[in-house]
């Protein structure tokens, strides 16, 4: 039978406990896992409370992934699953049980995802509905909350945030020509008839 010959903290990560099985390092597990299970030195493992163990390291372990991922800017729910099953290698059962706590603690949460990137998206690059629509599409997002996201962008919205995208890339010498201004707004999903009402609305190309 194995026996735990050793638990002792882990120097860089608090809270963390390496376990030693017959004098060789095993596996490590948070405190909280810990105290679950019950463990202490000299107790015996049987095959089957060894796999938990195995089990709850990988839990902990896809989690902590998971928040590292989201500390460097808030993701979908499908970016932190992509991200956990192809990039990391971790198991549906893993990442649907850490997006499951994570979605209890409020740390994914797809309504507020897409609010905040319309939101960001007109701030700092200025974007047609037709593109913001697709790049949620592309983020997992439901097409129910998307719409939600997207009701607040009326025509007055729709006109300030590509007037701003308009005088911004006015700098640009060739984009001071309208026709190529026209067909770049167009590439970026700005109907005609948008772009005609902002540029009134501007006083831009009025002869």
């Amino acid at each position: 039978m194995a026996v735990i010959t050793k638990i002792s903290p882990q120097k860089k990560r608090q809270g963390y406990y390496n376990i030693f099985v017959d004098g060789k390092y095993t596996l490590a597990l948070s405190e909280l896992d810990l105290t679950v299970f019950g463990l202490r030195v000299d107790q015996v493992l049987t095959p089957g409370l060894l796999n938990e163990l195995r089990g709850a390291q990988a839990k902990s372990k896809s989690y902590n992934f998971a928040l590292r991922y989201l500390a460097l800017r808030p993701r979908s729910i499908k970016e932190v699953k992509d991200y956990l099953t192809i990039r990391k290698d971790f198991s549906i059962e893993d990442a649907d049980t850490t997006i499951a706590r994570l979605s209890e603690q409020n740390y994914l949460n797809d309504q507020d995802f897409a609010a905040m990137w319309v939101r960001n998206r007109l701030l700092l690059r200025p974007k047609s509905i037709s593109v913001l629509r697709l790049e949620l599409i592309k983020k997992g997002i439901d097409s129910d909350t998307i719409a939600e996201a997207l009701s607040d962008l009326d025509e007055p919205a729709q006109i300030t945030s590509l007037g701003e995208l308009i005088t911004k890339k006015m700098r640009q010498t060739k984009y001071q020509n309208k026709q190529k201004l026209i067909e770049y707004l167009s590439r970026q999903g700005y109907s005609y008839s948008l772009v005609n009402k902002t540029l009134e609305q501007l006083g831009l190309f009025n002869d």
